[in-house]
């Protein structure tokens, strides 16, 4: 179960505190306090049995077996000491300033890129938390791009990889396709004086999922309610003769858009029964599975596990619903976790825990990169969103050893990455909500979470928010304490 509270991370399971203490040092990280522990028995630098020396230190006596150990201590002293000196200058003199904005700078740990790249089919010892620091770096950078977009046009100091390839947000609320559905399930609720039902919000996100591809809605104007069907349905047959299939439906599937209708079909058929069927379930597996028992799995997985998340995240669900006891894994998201954790701890019987536990530990890997997280809406990463995260790890591995010349790691059946292409053109015909007019594009501001444009004045704004807001719909909801500018204004600087 995900905690609000950052737990004490291990120790990196060496064969002893010594080995630690120099494998830290080696990775140019410090030491944990019980590895910088004196032992009276044995050499604090080489661990050798044979004590000759003994080096006074700020009051406390430490053992050393030779001249060039005491030399090396010391060394090692000096250094923590002038780094302490500079921490400390570096801190008074941002209390100083405290008109300029936040600089969230990323620790620099240079062996990250090394554990990224690394196969996990090699042998020897793998740091399951080294592998989790480079999961946070990741989740750090890419959620670090979207917060500089939404503050500013400049390019955002990130891995450059993540501006060339495509990539979904670290937060699945935030990703354009989510908020696309959002958008119509919002309007549909207008036009049925605000109510909102789980029936047509499981069709409309069925319809969505199994589909998978933005362009294509975007072509035949929006998604279908279960009444308009027949007329969707008439408009992709025409598409289809001009567009080949595979430029309609999203992923490496054998499905065509004949079978994609036939089940659509299907499932309004008997979307009646699906729905209380959904309504009597009280976790997600649950959802999950009813979902995936509709005839014989005709959904495919993917898309089921989707349509849970939408549901949750249209808070469509019981307020004593489960959320955190269960997540479906993606190949590209288990693949992370074997990257992770290694393959003797990563099995298929152990992913659900694992994902858990990286869940539970984000507040513990921000603070190891020294990084302040910039959390959309103050929310914790939940556990879909950590899958949703792992997901985009693998793709981001795949980035990298494309552009390190090392294709042939790439694990097969894994998302391969293609280049980023702009969406922005499908904002250019949406208007304000409230007005329909088109006029005074520069009063026009966006929502974060269903991308409906509002006139300031409509909305009686007063001012343009510095980042992220959410309108008063989105805001009802998700149940959001506040409307509005929800995050202080941030420069995200990553080396």
């Amino acid at each position: 179960m995900s905690t609000n509270t950052a737990k004490k991370a291990p120790s990196v399971p060496v064969c002893s505190v010594g080995c630690e203490a120099k494998y830290l040092e080696l990775k140019g990280m410090r030491p944990s306090s019980k590895a910088c522990s004196p032992d009276s028995k044995h050499c604090v630098v080489c661990h050798g049995p044979n004590l000759n020396y003994s080096v006074s230190s700020r009051g406390s006596v430490v053992s050393v077996c030779s001249k060039e150990c005491e030399e090396s201590f010391l060394r090692r002293k000096k250094r923590r000491g002038n780094a302490d000196t500079n921490e400390n200058t570096t801190f008074k003199h941002s209390k100083g300033e405290q008109a300029e904005p936040i600089n969230c700078q990323r620790r620099t740990l240079t062996f990250l890129s090394d554990q990224l790249l690394e196969s996990s089919e090699g042998g020897g010892y793998k740091s399951w938390w080294l592998g989790a620091l480079t999961y946070y770096d990741f989740v750090y950078q890419r959620h670090g791009m979207w917060h500089s977009y939404s503050i500013s046009n400049d390019v955002p100091r990130v891995d450059q990889c993540l501006i060339k390839f495509a990539s979904c947000n670290i937060y699945r609320e935030l990703d354009r396709s989510t908020a696309y559905l959002r958008k119509y399930v919002l309007r549909w609720q207008q036009s049925h004086q605000g109510r909102l039902g789980l029936r047509e919000v499981l069709w409309m996100s069925v319809v969505f999922r199994l589909c998978n591809q933005l362009e294509t809605f975007h072509k035949l104007k929006g998604i279908p309610s279960s009444d308009s069907f027949s007329h969707f349905k008439k408009r992709l047959l025409v598409l289809a003769k001009r567009i080949d299939d595979k430029h309609l439906l999203a992923g490496d599937r054998k499905l065509t858009v004949t079978l994609y209708l036939e089940a659509l079909e299907r499932f309004l058929k008997n979307i009646d029964d699906t729905t209380v069927a959904v309504k009597e379930c009280t976790t997600s597996e649950g959802i999950f599975e009813t979902l995936r028992n509709f005839q014989n799995n005709i959904l495919g997985s993917f898309t089921c596990w989707q349509v849970v998340c939408d549901l949750m995240e249209l808070h469509l669900l019981p307020e004593n619903f489960i959320k955190d006891d269960f997540v479906w894994l993606s190949l590209d998201a288990r693949k992370s976790l074997v990257q992770i954790f290694g393959k003797n701890r990563a099995r298929p019987t152990e992913y659900v825990a694992l994902a858990q536990l990286l869940q539970q530990r984000q507040l513990q890997g921000f603070k190891a990169l020294q990084v302040s997280f910039p959390y959309f809406m103050n929310q914790k990463l939940d556990l879909k969103n950590t899958a949703h995260a792992l997901h985009n790890f693998q793709v981001y591995r795949n980035m990298k050893l494309i552009e390190n010349k090392q294709s042939y790691k790439l694990e097969p059946g894994t998302t391969q990455p293609v280049l980023y292409s702009s969406r922005t053109y499908m904002m250019d015909s949406e208007h304000c909500e409230v007005c329909a007019h088109p006029e005074n594009e520069d009063e026009l501001v966006l929502c974060d979470l269903c991308q409906r444009m509002f006139h300031k004045y409509c909305i009686s704004m007063k001012e343009l928010p510095a980042a992220s807001w959410v309108c008063a719909t989105c805001k009802k909801l998700q149940n959001y304490p506040h409307e509005g500018m929800m995050i202080e204004q941030e420069i995200i600087s990553v080396d």
